[in-house]
């Protein structure tokens, strides 16, 4: 009763009708006619008025400028504009359902607005971490720039979740895709595997290269990883000859290395590319195919033959060794054989 005490924004005519548009596409005539009884009857004793208690009416704008200028800080920091994206769209759900300023948020509001997210969406824990994640992030930004005082954030802790296996694709899976893949013959796939597997590329990063970031001849290129930084990648003998023949074959003159297979010859993105792969999969009958499993073949293989994981996680880009450790961590024959090379 006290969150419907302090609607703004409308009467209780109208703050009904809203209720009963919101939920046309989920109920028939019948249940939006219930509905709309004990709305009436369950409100009738409240007082919905535009402006209750004085309550500031400019606080969306607040939100507004708030996640614009930190959506800027994270820019700087060199996020992706995909991750920017996901940022600013929760901090835009999360400005649109409550009717306070961000700064004058506490710990209760967050935590029922992550029990409405979850009810919402029916999402499981990992998805709702990374929602908690991104909300931690905002309101530390907001106690380091002294808008807040509290950060209400700190009260919320990180959710527990079930450990699962990440398995890199066995030596027969990976004959499977390729065969599957080559007798299909489009050559601009055929190139996005090999490279996928053979250099550790993560989907953004690979959407987002040009042909002059590659070196056919020295077999490598240049990528803008996360956090904005650049680095070295290297590919097989077998994906220079497949991307030079892709390359070759082009009718276009687009800067992007993968584009449509069709005019106008747009970039080929993450989602074409995310689709392809997944599709490759269910056609070989191969579950759990994605791109990021490439990746995760590669680190494995690449232990399985005595790279140091120190090395190993330099050409995967990451900023600690403990990222790349959960590449390996559940496979005990990788373990095994990074233990004996330390300790021998």
């Amino acid at each position: 009763m006290d969150t419907l005490n302090a609607i703004t924004g409308g009467y209780k005519k109208q703050f009904i009708e809203d209720i009963i548009e919101g939920m046309t596409p989920f109920c028939d005539n019948n249940q939006l006619l219930e509905l709309n009884k004990s709305l009436n009857y369950h409100t009738n004793d409240l007082i919905i008025s535009e402006n209750p208690n004085n309550i500031d009416l400019n606080y969306q704008k607040t939100n507004k400028i708030l996640i614009k200028q930190f959506i800027k800080n994270k820019k700087l920091k060199g996020l992706s504009k995909r991750s920017l994206q996901y940022y600013e769209s929760q901090l835009i759900k999360l400005s649109e359902w409550t009717i306070k300023s961000f700064i004058e948020m506490n710990s209760n509001d967050l935590k029922e607005y992550l029990i409405f997210f979850r009810e919402l969406n029916n999402c499981s824990k990992v998805t709702l971490n990374n929602v908690r994640r991104i909300l931690s992030s905002f309101w530390m930004w907001l106690e380091i720039e002294e808008k807040i005082i509290i950060n209400p954030m700190r009260r919320i802790p990180h959710m527990k979740t079930p450990k699962y296996i990440h398995k890199a694709f066995t030596d027969e899976e990976v004959e499977v895709l390729r065969n599957y893949l080559y007798s299909q013959k489009s050559k601009r796939n055929i190139a996005i595997f090999e490279l996928l597997l053979s250099s550790g590329l993560r989907l953004s990063e690979l959407e987002s290269l040009r042909i002059d970031d590659i070196n056919l001849v020295e077999c490598e290129g240049l990528v803008m990883g996360k956090g904005g930084k650049e680095r070295k990648f290297y590919f097989s003998e077998r994906a220079k000859v497949c991307i030079t023949d892709y390359i070759n074959s082009r009718v276009d003159n687009k800067e992007w290395l993968f584009v449509s297979e069709m005019a106008p010859y747009n970039k080929f993105g993450s989602s074409g590319i995310g689709y392809m792969v997944r599709e490759t999969g269910r056609r070989c009958g191969i579950e759990n195919v994605h791109p990021h499993r490439f990746r995760r073949t590669m680190a494995t293989r690449l232990v399985r033959k005595g790279m140091p994981i120190e090395q190993v996680s330099k050409l995967l880009g990451h900023s600690n060794l403990e990222v790349t450790m959960r590449y390996v961590e559940t496979d005990n024959e990788l373990l095994k054989i990074i233990h004996n090379k330390h300790t021998n």
